[in-house]
This record gives structure tokens, sequence and C-alpha cells, in this order.
């Protein structure tokens, strides 16, 4: 497993003076940030295990997996725990720690804002026309807003460690409470990055993948971002007091932390990939490139 890791504050490398103060500054105030999270009083402390779905089920892994998937990308004997920690300042700690994985997988963990194959909570996760994507995507990565995503190419803010012996951890301070509404960031759905576009001959060209996809092949995304607030009389984006981009935020409060094991043993940042949908029975690996290992059920959690 070559991706995952400790979701601390993000580092950057720069040859220049103005950009190693700016990733200092930026270390210090999230340092800052941690160390006032800290002070605040505990609202929520709990702890999930891993269930399949649907987790009203509460069926206990191994999940099904896919048909005709590499063995080697199927976890022995999966279990899982979830830790999550709600501050009255709305900041969050999780932790998500597996054990009998395989070292061959590539995880990494969600927010879900609403079940699979349910109608959306919200205008905003349904389509927006016929044929059409909608404007959020149903997935959230199980990070922190200032995370940098590196689209595959190194570890991700939202990856899982998974070690030689199968055990496998991440660990993240939310800046935000997921609990609540208007809180967990939204990813952009009406558009990603693909190289879809680019002509034979170029070299840069990607066909779709996927063929058995409920709704057709697809293009794998490789890269994503968050949906952002837009000035409507300027066209720019609105930021907050500090000069930050002002995120959109979901109007539904997430239902489930799930784990994702990608197919193709990489990640594409803040998309997943092609999903293969967990409700389908007995789908084969040509549905999508990742698929669900387990769920942590977190709708029902309650705030003191």
């Amino acid at each position: 497993m070559r991706f995952g890791m400790r979701n601390s504050p993000p580092r950057k490398l720069g040859n220049t003076r103005r950009h190693g103060l700016g990733v200092l500054l930026s270390l210090t105030c999230f340092a800052a940030s941690s160390a006032l999270a800290n002070h605040s009083p505990v609202v929520l402390n709990e702890t999930i295990e891993m269930v399949c779905f649907p987790p009203a089920a509460m069926q206990p892994p191994p999940c099904p997996v896919p048909v005709g998937i590499d063995p080697d990308l199927v976890a022995p004997d999966p279990s899982g725990l979830l830790h999550i920690q709600v501050r009255e300042n709305d900041t969050a700690r999780v932790s998500v720690r597996l054990s009998g994985m395989s070292p061959h997988q590539t995880a990494t963990a969600w927010f879900v804002h609403y079940a699979p194959g349910t109608p959306p909570p919200h205008p905003i996760f349904a389509p927006t026309g016929p044929g059409q994507p909608p404007v959020a995507n149903i997935n959230t990565p199980l990070a922190h807003t200032f995370a940098r995503y590196s689209e595959g190419l190194g570890p991700e803010p939202n990856g899982i460690h998974i070690r030689r012996n199968g055990r496998a951890r991440l660990t993240t301070w939310l800046d935000y409470n997921p609990l609540k509404t208007g809180q967990v960031p939204l990813v952009n759905s009406l558009t990603f990055t693909q190289q879809g576009a680019a002509p034979a001959g170029s070299g840069a060209e990607q066909p779709t993948c996927c063929p058995d996809f409920p709704a057709g092949p697809r293009l794998e995304p490789v890269g994503g971002s968050y949906l952002r607030q837009f000035d409507p009389a300027t066209g720019f984006q609105l930021v907050d007091e500090d000069g930050i981009p002002e995120l959109l935020r979901s109007p539904a409060r997430p239902v489930a932390v799930v784990v994702l094991i990608h197919t193709d043993g990489v990640t594409s940042g803040l998309l997943p990939g092609v999903p293969i949908a967990p409700f389908l029975v007995d789908p084969p690996i040509t549905t999508g490139s990742v698929y669900l290992l387990g769920v942590f059920p977190i709708g029902s959690l309650v705030l003191e």
C-alpha cells in the first residue's frame, strides 16, 4: 500500500523565502487551531464498529466484493472501529482503525451525505437535468478543509495506511463539525479533471473505463475540487475575513463514514473514482474502479 498517511498539517516544498514563510505561517496557524480545539469541551465521544451495506442490517464484515476481483485486493478478515470526538467549538477528531486488511489494497475514507440508491435529501445532490450530473458529489473526503491532495501522485490526506500485518489506521482533525448541517464541505460533481478530450496520437489519450457501469462507460477522474461560493455581481470568489475562499457546505449532515478500496491502485484526490454501487447484487469488477469495504453509521449520533 503506497498511499495513506496520518492526516497532519500539509507540508509543501519551495525554493523561495516567501513560499517558505507561507508554509511556516500555515503550519503555525494549524498548530494554534489544534491547541485551541484541545481546550474546547467535548460534546460527543463515541466508538462505532464497521458494518456492511445496508448499515441498518448491522451485518459485520466481510462484506460482498465485486465478481472477478484480484484476490490480492480482497481483505482476508476485515474489521474496523471508528472513534469520533466532537468539541463545542465545532471541531472534531476522527480515527479509523482497521485490521485483517491486505497490504496490496489502496484504501481511503469518506463522508457519505445520503444512502446510495435513495432519493437525494436536497436538490444540490440531484441531477441538474436529464442525463446530467448533480452539483455536489455524494462523498466528501475525511479530511480538514486545508488538506492538500496529490490526485494520486502521492499520499492523500484521507488515505488509510495499511501495514504488512494487515493493520491500518487514519487519524485526522477536522475544522468543522460532521454532526451538524451546513458544516461539511461539498465536492464539485459538475466537472472533474480528466483527459477525455485529448486527441488520438497526442500521448494523453484517456479511454473510458468501467464498461459495465450502470450508466454506461465512464472516464476515470484524476482530480476534483470543492464547491466554492461566488459573488453574483462580479463573478469573483467570495472570501472570508481571513481571505480564504468560502466553501459551499452540505445542507444535510452525513449519514456515514465509508472505507473504499481502489481497484486500480491509485486515488484521484477529492473524488474517489468510479464507484461500484454497493446495492448491486454480484456486480462485476468492470462496473467501477472503487468498491465499498465497510460502513461506519454516524447518522444516529446525537450531540450532548
